[in-house]
């Protein structure tokens, strides 16, 4: 392959082609830029019609672009990046925690529907058996992206059902035992509406911070030994506040906005975020604790 120079009315093309091949990460056009320019030239310089002109330039432009971007898939590894293996992370596990809930309001009820009509489903549905089913779905979402970082994972999800439906059962306990009995109390007292809309905001916030509680706190024994890890049982009653204060809010301020209802969406995209957060942190914090570990180990030896 020769030096040959270009034409005066081909120089264009080179330009062109030298700019194309920014393309390619700066490795590799340090290594190879030289002979593909030289290529580019000797094929340039052979073309004698137009039609091998333009034929020339689509498959070349086609080349270029198709290895440029393998060359940089090559190169990228997601191991390089942490910053945004820990985005990605967190993203993940808040959409796919919102996936489940939801879908399990909206379509996994149905499927199980016919137990609520048995004799048990009509006394234990809402608050045993459709608290535990929830329960695991979601147990199961998060197992998804934290099993290998957790204690006797395959539990996971199954202890997270259990006291799901713990929670659901005692909140239903609560409803049944205090607040119809409250409810009772204010017809016949006939109590302001001030002391009705607390007792209502009281059994608005009170059941999902039992379900939070009872939760997070048989989950908490499976994250990995770490001094930070009892702080789930605070982040989770946290997330579920604020998932439930977000809901609130959207329905208050946009009622009046077109048929969409389903503000609750944004709540659960808040507490998985949160949640999120924290393991990632967590998981990181619990790393950086066993590679200090093992330093310690290794200077007290030497």
């Amino acid at each position: 392959m020769t030096d040959i120079p270009l034409s005066w009315n081909k120089r264009t093309d080179l330009r062109v082609f030298r700019f194309l091949l920014k393309l390619f990460p700066e490795d590799f056009l340090e290594e190879y830029e030289y002979w593909l320019i030289q290529t580019f030239k000797d094929q340039i310089n052979d073309t004698a019609s137009r039609k091998e002109y333009f034929s020339l330039w689509v498959k070349v432009f086609l080349d270029l672009v198709k290895n440029a971007i393998l060359e940089r898939v090559n190169r990228f590894s997601i191991n390089n990046h942490p910053a945004l293996a820990d985005v990605l992370w967190i993203l993940g596990f808040s959409l796919l925690y919102v996936f489940t809930s939801h879908w399990w309001n909206s379509y996994g009820q149905r499927i199980f529907r016919p137990l609520e009509n048995t004799p048990f489903g009509q006394s234990a549905w809402s608050g045993l058996v459709s608290s535990a089913m929830m329960g695991f779905v979601i147990g199961l979402s998060q197992w998804v992206f934290i099993r290998k970082h957790i204690h006797f994972n395959w539990a996971w999800p199954f202890a997270t059902g259990i006291f799901y439906s713990v929670g659901g059962f005692l909140s239903r306990g609560i409803d049944y035992y205090i607040f119809t009995n409250l409810h009772k109390f204010e017809v016949l007292c006939k109590l302001s509406v001030y002391h009705a809309n607390f007792h209502s905001t009281v059994q608005q916030y009170l059941f999902p911070l039992i379900k939070a509680y009872f939760v997070s706190l048989s989950q908490v024994l499976f994250l990995p030994k770490s001094r930070f890890r009892w702080l789930w049982i605070p982040v989770n009653l946290i997330a579920w506040l604020g998932s439930r204060q977000l809901t609130i809010y959207l329905y208050r301020s946009f009622y009046r906005v077109g048929p969409f209802n389903n503000w609750d969406v944004f709540g659960d995209i808040a507490e998985g975020l949160i949640l999120a957060v924290f393991l990632r942190m967590l998981f990181t914090m619990v790393e950086l604790e066993g590679k200090s570990g093992e330093m310690a180990g290794e200077l007290t030896s030497a």
